[in-house]
């Protein structure tokens, strides 16, 4: 990789005007050189400047503009490194593996309109860009219509340099007010783009992009998703949309217009849509969805009949591998869990409310159908009640009838069984007194893993009922896991939290 100072001579040697000093004085003078504007304004006084000026500018800033991975964020000091790069002659013709953008939730918004237009003079000057994410700004306030044009030239920008992988997201949910208003709701998608395109602005016909995340669908972003989506519909393999909370007529209809035969991996959560438009679009890929994520979904409008679970089977039968669901999808939307000939892993989703897992118990009862041995995940989605809470019910005296009436007996499918017990992690008494009496109901169960999200909360493994041993926390470490292993002998057992590394115990048989 050439230095600034090479690149200084190289310059000195193809430009008639360059200075003709030493580089070692260049370097001597830069370096006097504190504000920003100067040294920009330096940058673009000779070649031989150039290098040099920006090799301190982004120095300042501790920036690599050589690196393949590129990460700007307008809330912090990374923002100010966008005009040097918009400049630089250096990142002509390179190749990143990543950029990250995030615009922030709130600024001015002439200045955000000024980022990615900079933004996208950088990616004008690349061979290509891999994977892109951009978090954008819906803001309603200062020039939109500029601002939007910006934004549809950043993005088609990126997908000029056979980008293989975008994932778009908003800093907020589509507002109303950003919402073109000279555009129809509800026509058909190629006329969405009838007038839509910036002045002196074609998108791009290129076929590169295999996968694509979506995140909130604004108005005026929609003509751009439909044509986008249309025009690499053979390529894509990996699809996703979140928070479809604006606009699900619309992307319904967009939706109808699109086949994917190459899709693989499609999560659809949270978000409002049409139930039976998008189960339309389901039967248009059958038996070729290998990884499915589907949850926190609410229909509008509501449905008038239950889901024809039998049109579903197709869909997912001889494909499916992997789930992610919650447990009021799988009692009410997914066929029967008998003809999923190659589904081997399960994660259900669980909400913090109590109540909600009277709805769990129905979805393990739908689970015994399975015909693979399976890797089951109940995953709570954040601070709440947590299993505690279900294990002070399940066990209740005027609930508890017997162990065989439980569904966790009929689960023979389940060998491995991981628990995220949230942001609360696993802590008290109750679960050291009711975990080990409700994992010995899995029959089959060989892995045991103890998931928690936060780095503040001990694994379960530290836990005890005696809180005045005067160990740390007043808590006695070992004492659960020596309870699981007089319960479940043989039973491996994980305990981690997601922010560092694991601790393994293992039970010999």
């Amino acid at each position: 990789m050439n230095s600034p100072q090479a690149n200084a001579l190289r310059y000195q040697e193809h430009d008639p005007y360059a200075l003709r000093l030493p580089t070692e004085l260049l370097i001597a003078i830069v370096d006097q050189v504190e504000a920003d504007e100067d040294l920009l304004t330096l940058a673009i006084t000779s070649r031989q400047l150039h290098a040099l000026s920006l090799h301190r500018y982004f120095t300042n800033y501790d920036f690599d503009p050589n690196s393949t991975e590129i990460e700007i964020h307008s809330f912090n000091e990374s923002r100010y490194v966008l005009r040097a790069l918009a400049l630089s002659l250096d990142v002509v013709g390179r190749s990143i593996e990543r950029l990250s953008y995030d615009c922030g939730y709130s600024q001015d918004p002439e200045q955000m309109t000024r980022e990615v237009q900079l933004l996208t003079e950088y990616i004008s000057k690349l061979a290509s860009v891999r994977r892109a994410s951009l978090r954008i700004a819906l803001n309603s306030n200062g020039n939109v219509k500029k601002r939007r044009d910006a934004y549809i030239v950043l993005l088609n920008t990126i997908l000029e340099k056979r980008c293989s992988d975008i994932r778009v997201l908003a800093s907020q949910f589509a507002p109303t007010t950003y919402e073109s208003k000279d555009m129809p709701r509800h026509t058909k998608p190629r006329e969405w783009v009838k007038d839509y395109w910036p002045v002196h602005h074609n998108p791009p016909r290129t076929q590169h992009l295999t996968s694509c995340l979506i995140q909130s669908f604004p108005r005026f972003l929609r003509p751009f998703y439909s044509h986008t989506l249309s025009i690499n519909s053979t390529c894509i393999t990996e699809l996703t949309f979140k928070n479809v909370f604006g606009g699900g007529a619309d992307w319904s209809t967009m939706l109808a217009h699109l086949r994917f035969p190459r899709l693989h991996r499609l999560t659809v959560t949270y978000g409002v849509i049409p139930r039976d438009p998008f189960i339309k679009f389901l039967t248009k890929h059958p038996n070729i969805l290998s990884y499915f994520e589907y949850h926190h979904i609410r229909y509008e409008p509501h449905p008038k009949n239950p889901v024809r679970r039998v049109a579903l089977e197709t869909i997912f039968k001889d494909s499916l591998e992997t789930l992610t669901t919650s447990s009021e999808h799988i009692n009410n939307f997914f066929p029967s869990f008998a003809v999923f000939s190659h589904l081997t892993d399960i994660t259900i989703n669980i909400e913090e409310h109590i109540s909600i897992f009277s709805s769990l118990e129905g979805a393990l009862t739908q689970l015994a159908a399975c015909v693979n041995k399976i890797t089951l995940t109940l995953a709570i989605s954040g601070t709440g009640l947590g299993f505690s809470s279900w294990f002070m019910k399940v066990f209740a005296p005027e609930t508890w009838t017997s162990a065989s009436a439980r569904p966790e007996t009929k689960l023979h499918c389940v060998e491995t069984l991981i628990m995220d017990n949230g942001n609360w992690g696993f802590a008290g008494a109750l679960i050291l007194t009711h975990l080990p009496r409700w994992i010995v109901l899995f029959p089959e169960l060989r892995a045991l893993t103890l998931r928690s999200s936060q780095r503040s909360y001990i694994p379960v493994q530290n836990f005890s009922n005696d809180d005045n041993d005067g160990s740390e926390g007043g808590r006695r470490p070992g004492d659960i896991t020596a309870v699981l292993k007089d319960t479940c002998p043989g039973l491996y057992v994980e305990c981690i939290t997601r922010e560092f590394s694991s601790r393994v115990f293992t039970f010999d048989q």
